[in-house]
């Protein structure tokens, strides 16, 4: 299961956000979704949130976060296998807060995307600064430690254990849960985190690699459309010829007498061309029309210059200082995702 899942049994309220942090992913847990299900849940006296995710947009978190904090219900958060980045922010909700004995919570510094001029540079940094600020008071509120110090897990992205996360403040009870850590690399798989977390422990950096090498936990569509260019990258010259003849056809012109080891080279390198831009929009998660770019015969830099801004811009929405009430001078009165004193 990924995504949200609500279940009200009489006063009590189960939610489970197993997921990435916000409204952009497939299997997003969207922020204002989640709102909403809390306030029509006024009359329940219980929460029980289960978390199991790699974190997403801190934004988000922190709108869940209060949203949670908010309700008059004892909220009880169960970390069933990792509760990372902005995810870790929504944790700190929990009157109790139970991690799994081989589960994780991770803390670092915000990120994000930007395209634009220097000014827009420079506003996404101000964000960002103030993003750091109101997410170490949250971990420094809920562990009762000094800010210096949890400036210092922040900074270090810091991986938590269970136990560890105890002992820190951060949590309250670590429970026996054998499949904590396996559910813990589920959530991180089909994410490339192991490129984008600099410190993932390698105990479940190996899970993750062992999950991908077995091609993950996701059944196959029922039915699929065959695609004679989709397996570019292992396809054969004689798969080639019967799925672009016209390709086949101008590398054999261009080549004329020369020997069919040359034709072949250049088979491969169309093939390998091909390949790099299929594999960049799948690890980029874009939306470009990659048919188009292999068909139109863009050049492997050029294409993934053209995926790379567009994931930028697509992320820039999300990054506008003017969305987050920057410019009005009262930031705590018209931005709702800053969490509250106290």
């Amino acid at each position: 299961m990924k995504g949200i899942r609500l279940e009200k049994k009489g006063k009590r309220l189960e939610l489970d956000l197993y997921g990435t942090v916000g409204s952009i992913w497939d299997d997003g847990i969207n922020a204002a979704k989640v709102v909403a299900l809390l306030r029509n849940a006024e009359d329940v006296t219980e929460i029980e949130c289960r978390i199991n995710s790699m974190g997403g947009n801190a934004f988000d978190g922190i709108a869940i976060m209060n949203a949670l904090k908010d309700h008059p219900a004892e909220v009880t958060v169960k970390v069933d296998g990792l509760a990372a980045s902005a995810a870790s922010i929504i944790a700190m909700a929990g009157d109790t807060i139970e991690m799994g004995e081989g589960s994780f919570l991770m803390v670092h510094r915000a990120s994000g995307f930007v395209y634009g001029q220097a000014n827009d540079m420079l506003k996404t940094a101000e964000i960002l600064e103030k993003a750091d600020g109101e997410i170490i008071d949250v971990y420094a509120r809920r562990s009762k430690k000094p800010v210096e110090t949890v400036r210092g897990w922040v900074e270090a992205e810091t991986w938590f254990t269970g136990q560890e996360a105890v002992d820190a403040g951060l949590a309250d009870k670590a429970v026996a849960d054998p499949e904590s850590k396996n559910k813990a690399a589920e959530a991180l798989a089909g994410h490339g985190a192991i490129f984008n977390f600099a410190n993932l422990p390698e105990s479940l950096r190996n899970l993750v690699e062992a999950r991908a090498k077995q091609g993950g936990d996701e059944p196959p569509p029922e039915t699929e459309e065959v695609d004679p260019m989709k397996d570019i990258k292992t396809i054969t010259s004689t798969e080639l010829a019967e799925a672009r003849p016209d390709l086949v056809d101008e590398i054999k012109a261009a080549a004329k007498l020369e020997s069919a080891e040359a034709v072949e080279a250049a088979i491969k390198a169309e093939r390998e061309r091909a390949g790099g831009i299929a594999a960049k929009a799948a690890e980029l998660g874009s939306a470009v029309d990659v048919a188009k770019l292999i068909n139109e015969g863009t050049d492997l830099q050029a294409a993934w210059q053209q995926m790379l801004v567009a994931k930028q811009e697509e992320m820039h929405q999300g990054a506008q200082a003017s969305d987050l009430g920057h410019d009005s001078g009262d930031e705590r009165k018209v931005n709702p995702f800053l969490p509250k004193e106290g």
